[in-house]
């Protein structure tokens, strides 16, 4: 079964920029590391167009006890799935995308709540970052559609009239379209709650320290095997390969990068990124690289790492240091080489 991250036109959000797997070793489905009376057990699988990885920290568990866990989390990431895919037609969000009507549409709390921090990002960044951007991006080619010739700004002007996160109306269990054609894509928040909710499911288990991973975004709790603190890598923005460009301690906290160094365009030999600014229809042009953020919950870092793959590093900074934002970016230099900038909460909760 295809899933939210699968469709083609979601590709711009699917940029796992976090490198976890060279920070940790190598390990085998629910195969335990042992030491003294406690255990890494690795639960893993795939999700959403992607994998996931769960390693949990805590003291023996028989086979029967694995299989509650791994269950709990398939059954929290499914759950996400089934309702937020734009992907899957019998998902929450096809049904209300495909609810052309002004009248009230009945929606369930997680889907609200999703919607209402979307919608508090859009506003922060003044547009910058809107679930209802799809299609503007569909028409630059990166949709499901086989690519054409750009669009003219007459389409664009076109398309913006059904554009807009001020054309949804959020009431605590509904949600009210003033554009009947208004659609909404949440690829690149969704997948940071999905996470949030698996976190969820494992404390109520009982469990404290563990990490999560789903498509490169992370969330911590606690402590590794050894006892330190988990550590993950941020990746280096090469399109070619793979590697670890600076790995920081991840104290309980999740972490969400967003970048364009995998998915853009070539027309008449001019790049053309995947990232398209809601506020004028166009790609951005800066040159950021990408941007890694680091939050309380997986579902804002994945939304505010988007928001500022969009703003640029000069405007996007700006809003990191005012907003109180965790934010790393690393900016492309034009002899290949990278400059980063660091907020001052990203060096607060970094620095040891």
């Amino acid at each position: 079964m295809k899933d939210l991250t699968q469709a083609p036109e979601l590709k711009r959000f699917v940029l796992p920029a976090l490198f976890v797997g060279a920070l940790f070793l190598t390990l085998f489905l629910r195969r335990p590391d042992i030491s003294g009376d406690t255990r890494m057990f690795t639960f893993q699988g795939p999700t959403m167009g992607t994998a996931y990885t769960v390693k949990v920290v805590a003291p023996g568990m028989d086979n029967a006890t694995q299989a509650r866990v791994d269950q709990a989390i398939i059954a929290a990431l499914d759950s996400v799935n089934s309702s937020m895919s734009t992907y899957l037609k019998t998902s929450e969000l096809s049904k209300f995308n495909a609810h052309q009507s002004l009248e009230p549409f009945k929606a369930s709390p997680e889907l609200i709540k999703v919607i209402e921090e979307a919608s508090r990002v859009s506003k922060i960044s003044e547009g910058a970052f809107d679930i209802t951007v799809g299609p503007l991006v569909d028409a630059w080619g990166f949709g499901p559609d086989k690519p054409g010739s750009p669009p003219s700004q007459e389409q664009i002007a076109l398309l913006r009239e059904s554009v807009g996160y001020e054309k949804l109306q959020i009431e605590t269990s509904s949600l009210t379209k003033r554009s009947k054609f208004l659609r909404i894509d949440l690829s690149a928040i969704a997948k940071g709650f999905a996470l949030d909710q698996v976190q969820e499911s494992l404390e109520s288990l009982g469990y404290g320290n563990f990490m999560i991973e789903v498509g490169g975004e992370v969330v911590t709790r606690g402590t590794r095997l050894d006892g330190r603190i988990w550590r993950i890598g941020i990746e280096r923005p090469d399109p070619e390969g793979i590697s670890v460009y600076k790995a920081i301690e991840l104290d309980s906290m999740a972490m969400a990068s967003s970048g364009d160094y995998r998915n853009y365009r070539e027309i008449e030999g001019k790049r053309i990124s995947h990232t398209i600014d809601p506020r004028n229809g166009q790609p951005v042009t800066h040159r950021l690289a990408s941007v890694t953020v680091l939050h309380k919950t997986c579902m804002s870092a994945d939304a505010l790492a988007t928001m500022f793959s969009v703003m640029g590093p000069d405007e996007g900074f700006a809003l990191a240091q005012t907003q109180d934002i965790a934010a790393f970016f690393l900016i492309r230099d034009k002899d290949g080489t990278y400059s980063e900038l660091q907020s001052d909460a990203f060096k607060a909760r970094t620095s040891r």
